[in-house]
């Protein structure tokens, strides 16, 4: 293996959904305007940084000693996938390449803008969530063994929320380093833990049973799922090999299962509506009713682009939902506690002051 080769291998995780959509667009249209396939690839390669340039030059000399383009995919499978590389096999077939690379990208496109709207809704409690964490151990290092001793030094009796803070001032004072790393070490483990696929049983059925959390799982994959099934289906890839590859870009492990399943009862002769059915906890009646009517009228792939764009309005309007609910959630937990601190630092001082006067 070249020196090249081996660099694409070590990239092949590091092509994002923009990327990759962006490279099968530029094919798509410079195919489309007469350039060759090398030519094509040539330029796409020249605009390249990165790993990503490297994966192009193996293509490129992949396809320079006859292979297919498919096959040259495939050679980067874990960065190109089932779908791209299923998708351009078909059109090198029927020769419609340069159609399906665009479908390709439309597809790649949508993907993205799903996860962007998914990481969006959960970007804002987490940064919030961060920046409480943060400011409580700035609180519990730097402020409260200042104020601490001025309390342990009356001899008035403290209220509990006073007492309660000069304990865990104390703990903070002993072994505060030991708890902030302890907090670090279980956030990344656990961080990890939920990446790794033994969790996912666990994980993935919690995500789906959390309310608000749950239906927008449920929306995205079914989103994922329909316009991956019916742009193969678009770009000639067969049924039995279309669900294959839709269930392999599915995120969540119940959602794979359930389409393992579907994919077996599809290859012995059953129609995708009727074993869909089968899995009403996963997708609802409205699914397998529309599927039913495009498998019946002849509309099936325009049956699934249609499901595919109600859903993915579903994932908008489930983010903003999201959204909505936890800002006042977050912002009452973290006044309830900025209050109790304050109570318990202020209630003893105007006690004191209190009998002064």
């Amino acid at each position: 293996m070249t020196k090249q080769r081996a660099k694409a291998r070590r990239g092949q995780r590091g092509a994002s959904l923009a990327t990759r959509a962006l490279f099968a667009r530029h094919l798509a249209v410079m195919l489309k305007s007469g350039l060759t396939l090398m030519e094509a690839l040539q330029v796409t390669r020249d605009s390249s940084h990165g790993s990503f340039r490297d994966v192009i030059s193996d293509v490129m000399r992949a396809v320079e000693t006859g292979r297919p383009l498919s096959q040259a995919f495939g050679d980067h499978d874990k960065i190109f996938g089932g779908l791209f590389i299923e998708a351009t096999y078909a059109g090198e077939k029927s020769g419609t390449l340069p159609e399906n690379l665009e479908n390709i990208a439309k597809a790649l496109e949508r993907e993205k803008e799903l996860a962007s709207k998914i990481k969006g809704a959960l970007m804002y409690p987490s940064v919030i969530l961060a920046a409480a964490f943060m400011l409580a151990m700035g609180v519990s290092f730097f402020v409260l063994p200042k104020i601490t001793p001025l309390f342990e030094g009356m001899r008035a009796k403290l209220p509990f929320a006073t007492r309660a803070l000069i304990s865990f001032s104390h703990f903070i004072s002993d072994y505060g380093h030991f708890f902030f790393v302890g907090i670090v070490v279980f956030v990344f483990m656990f961080a990890w833990t939920v990446r790794q696929k033994f969790s996912h049983p666990v994980t993935h059925l919690f995500a789906l049973r959390t309310p608000l959390v749950g239906g927008m799982i449920r929306s995205a994959n079914i989103a994922r799922f329909t316009r991956t099934l019916g742009m193969l289906l678009k770009s000639g890839v067969n049924i039995d090999e279309a669900i294959e590859i839709a269930r392999d870009s599915m995120g969540n492990y119940y959602y794979k299962l359930a389409l393992d399943r579907v994919w077996r009862d599809v290859a012995k002769g059953s129609k995708l509506s009727d074993s869909l059915a089968q899995e009403a906890h996963l997708f609802p009646v409205i699914v397998t009713r529309m599927i039913k009517v495009g498998e019946e009228s002849g509309k099936f792939e325009e049956t699934l682009f249609y499901l595919a764009s109600f859903y993915e309005d579903e994932v908008d309007a489930s983010t903003k939902t999201l959204s909505t609910v936890l800002e006042p959630m977050l912002l009452l937990i973290i006044g309830l506690l900025v209050g109790g601190l304050a109570l318990a630092i202020i209630t003893p001082i105007y006690d004191i002051t209190g009998g002064i006067r």
